[in-house]
């Protein structure tokens, strides 16, 4: 029998799914209104392509025209973005609470051409009580690493709902 840690939940749909449900369980303030995957991921166009539970989540994007610089190439700042969209889902499954970025860190290795297809994973390096640790790498088309990234999240406890 498999053990959650285990499962490996493939396609954008089933990890969104999986994600609602497991956020129909947090206390959510009233007047909040939960949007997954969220307007930034969906502005991205990053789409979720494997959820291993406690390790990593991967997703694949085609970098569009609209976030390229003067030469063509991918402005840094919307891939640190696509980074931070696809670890925000990570660590709040894997704490089982909301979390806020405490610290991100991008290095970028080789340009991205606009229209080239990415594909991004992110996988849990430390998860604790009220601090996740994550890391991540994009490639490209020909599997070449374009650029990675670490992050620190705080776990944000959501007090009960009366």
């Amino acid at each position: 029998m498999d053990t959650e840690e285990e499962t490996v939940i493939k396609g954008h749909d089933q990890i969104v799914a999986h994600a609602m449900a497991a956020f129909d369980a947090l206390p959510i303030p009233p007047g909040i209104v939960l949007q997954l995957p969220p307007a930034s991921t969906k502005t991205l166009a990053l789409r979720y392509e494997e959820y291993a539970p406690g390790r990593s989540l991967s997703a694949t994007v085609e970098t569009s025209a609209q976030y390229g610089n003067v030469m063509g190439i991918l402005q840094g700042g919307f891939l640190a973005a696509m980074f931070d969209d696809l670890m925000a889902p990570l660590s709040y499954l894997t704490a089982g609470n909301p979390t806020t970025s405490l610290e991100l860190t991008t290095h970028f290795l080789r340009p991205v051409v606009v229209g080239e297809r990415l594909t991004l994973t992110a996988t849990v390096r430390k998860a604790g009580r009220t601090v996740v640790y994550l890391a991540a790498e994009a490639h490209n088309e020909k599997s070449k690493l374009v650029a990675t990234a670490v992050s620190t999240l705080q776990v944000v406890v959501l007090p009960p709902q009366a």
